[in-house]
């Protein structure tokens, strides 16, 4: 048990308000002294120090037991919330410790990269200490890891498929055309499915959630366009697209690139569906975790999304 000397100098000190809280819980010196892990006429003192330096009896001493005067009902509330700040300060320094030296898992599909990169540069400027893995890959795939403990947070969409995942709704995954800075229709308010009828399309590959979202418009329009490139990333895409060669359908919000791009809005619009970040239920949350979901709420904002 820790042992105080009898040595006080008149200041109050956080054991003081510890020691008194705990008997205050208790009313009982021997439980308390117990909990604090010190010996029971060394409590007494402390506590005795404290009414000492407050000038009032915090609490009535009898062989019934003990009981807290109204001195000490008043100064409780003010000893707990003092406790509650000094707790959640030293959570917050220790996140902090975390974060400069810990690691962030992050998974999300290609058509995310745009939302997520950005997100992620901005962690990194903050805590350039963190080891940050990041992993794209169709949403099926992203939620069994981050199931299986292998992703501490992912992007994809709400609900959830995996009964054992959260999903937190950011923003609204809207699909648009996307087209080169000098393509004929860079200049049109909302483009619809004739004007596309013989437009080359650059399109990430089948498999990929928004390829199907993708392939259920055009059979909604009875489009059928040729395919000039398939690919499952992103900026690949937007390569063949920024080139002139042709166009593509993607989510709208951030793209990852925009330079030399243009995006325009499809009549009639394609089904949105609402991007979530994605969580296991139950699990702890790393505060780099937070942090990322914080830029990614942030951005989504911005963004308009």
């Amino acid at each position: 048990m820790e042992s105080i000397g009898n040595a006080y100098d008149g200041r109050m000190e956080l054991r003081h308000l510890r020691y008194f809280s705990a008997v205050a819980d208790t009313l009982h010196f021997g439980r308390a002294a117990r909990r604090v892990h010190v010996s029971q006429p060394t409590l007494s003192q402390q506590i005795r120090q404290l009414e000492e330096e407050l000038g009032s009896p915090l609490f009535e001493r009898a062989r019934t037991g003990v009981r807290l005067t109204q001195a000490g009902e008043l100064f409780r509330t003010y000893a707990s919330r003092a406790l509650e700040d000094v707790d959640a300060g030293r959570m917050a320094v220790g996140a902090l410790r975390g974060l400069a030296t810990g690691a962030l898992r992050v998974g999300y599909p290609p058509s995310m990269r745009g939302v997520v990169v950005p997100a992620l540069a901005a962690v990194l400027r903050k805590h350039p200490g963190l080891a940050l893995s990041a992993e794209e890959a169709i949403v099926r795939r992203l939620e069994r890891r981050l199931s299986d403990g292998k992703l501490d947070v992912g992007l994809g969409y709400a609900p959830a498929r995996l009964p054992d995942l959260d999903a937190e709704p950011v923003f609204d995954s809207r699909l648009a055309l996307v087209v080169g800075r000098g393509h004929p229709l860079a200049g049109a308010e909302a483009v619809g499915a004739r004007q596309l009828a013989e437009e080359p399309f650059a399109l990430l590959s089948r498999g990929l959630r928004v390829r199907a979202r993708v392939d259920a418009w055009f059979s909604a329009m009875r489009l059928a366009p040729p395919i000039a490139l398939e690919s499952n990333a992103v900026a690949t895409v937007l390569a063949i697209v920024r080139a002139g060669l042709a166009v593509t359908v993607l989510p709208e919000p951030r793209l990852a690139d925009v330079e030399r791009l243009v995006v325009k809005r499809l009549s009639p619009a394609p089904r949105s569906e609402l991007a979530a970040l994605l969580w296991r239920k139950g699990a702890p949350r790393t505060p780099a975790a937070e942090l990322f979901a914080a830029e990614v709420r942030a951005r989504s904002k911005e963004g308009g999304a």
